[in-house]
């Protein structure tokens, strides 16, 4: 899907029901969902983070924890090799729709 000049890499979709979507994404562009579905022309009603990348997002909201040791040294081995979001992006070529 063509974003911010880009065409986005490949992601998961999942229907729930049919209005609720899971998206896990392998990039992040700024606000990626958003101008994915708005180009689909979907209406994003409600966004839910849930993880980013090994960090799970399920504190009620207003609290925050220490991350664990294991989730750091994870973390740092992830993204070790990881470009940036311009680096990872393909140039878009609207003739290519």
């Amino acid at each position: 899907v063509p974003v911010l000049d880009t065409i986005t890499r490949k992601c998961t979709v999942v229907k729930i029901t049919t209005f609720s979507f899971k998206i896990i994404l392998t990039q992040g562009l700024n606000r990626q969902i958003r101008r994915m579905c708005n180009y689909l022309d979907y209406e994003v009603v409600e966004l839910t983070r849930t993880r980013i990348i090994n960090i799970k997002l399920d504190l009620p909201l207003g609290q925050y924890r220490e991350l664990h040791e294991e989730e750091l040294n994870e973390l740092q081995q992830l993204i070790a090799e990881s470009s940036k979001t311009e680096d990872a992006s393909l140039p878009w070529d609207s003739d290519e729709e």
